[in-house]
């Protein structure tokens, strides 16, 4: 008799265990699914080089400066490394977008 009530028990545990994963497997697969784009993302850094002067120079126009002499024999690469050098430069720093993050670590 206790051996039947073992196997009872068992046997209601086992079904309520399965129960459950059949509800987490139901809830789980009608989760939202991730979408992925066949085409990278544009790219924000402008690829041409009449671009890349543009954009250069504004981002000098805002740290007051002007192109240095010479600028024209610049090979594009320079002048992208050139630009994004600035853009991070003019990058607003964590004390002026949120003074209550800032916390000087040394």
């Amino acid at each position: 008799m206790a051996r039947k009530r073992a196997w009872a028990i068992g046997a209601a545990a086992f079904a309520a265990g399965a129960a459950t994963a059949l509800a987490v497997a139901a809830t789980w697969s009608s989760q939202p699914q991730v979408t992925v784009s066949a085409k990278p993302a544009a790219s924000v850094t402008p690829q041409t080089r009449e671009g890349l002067v543009t954009a250069w120079t504004a981002e000098l126009k805002k740290a007051g400066k002007a192109r240095p002499d010479g600028w024209q024999v610049l090979t594009t690469d320079e002048i992208r490394a050139r630009y994004i050098h600035q853009k991070i430069a003019n990058a607003p720093k964590t004390k002026d977008i949120d003074p209550g993050m800032y916390r000087h670590t040394g």
